[in-house]
C-alpha cells in the first residue's frame, strides 16, 4: 500500500516537475512562496489521491478477475482428474475376447 503511494507521490512529482518555472508562476497571480507552494502541494496531495483511488480500484477489480480464473482452473483440474481417472480404469479393464473366424479364402474367378 506504501508502494502505491509512494509510485502516485513521484508521478505527481516529475509531472510538477517537468512544468517550466516561468508557466508556473505566469498561470498564478503573484503571492507570497510560502502560500504557493501550500497550494502547490494541496493540488498534488489532490491528484496522488485521485490517482491512489484509481489504483485501488484497479487492484480491487484484478483480485476480482484472479479469483474468477482461478475458479475456473478449480473447475477445469476437476473434470481432467476426472478424465484421468475414466482413461486409466478403461485401461485396466481387460478388452473381451473376439471369437477369430477362420480366414475364407478367395475365389478366382476364370
Amino acid at each position: 500500500m506504501f508502494a502505491l503511494i509512494a509510485v502516485a507521490l513521484l508521478a505527481n512529482l516529475g509531472v510538477y516537475a517537468s512544468i517550466p518555472v516561468t508557466e508556473r508562476r505566469a498561470n498564478a497571480p503573484p503571492m507570497n512562496e510560502t502560500a504557493q507552494a501550500i497550494r502547490d502541494l494541496q493540488a498534488s496531495q489532490q491528484r496522488a489521491a485521485d490517482q491512489l483511488k484509481a489504483l485501488q480500484q484497479t487492484v480491487s477489480s484484478d483480485q476480482a478477475e484472479i479469483i474468477r480464473l482461478s475458479e475456473k482452473v478449480t473447475a477445469l483440474t476437476g473434470k481432467l482428474e476426472a478424465l484421468q481417472q475414466s482413461f486409466a480404469s478403461a485401461q485396466r479393464a481387460p478388452a473381451p475376447l473376439q471369437p477369430i473366424e477362420p480366414a475364407k479364402q478367395k475365389r478366382v474367378a476364370r
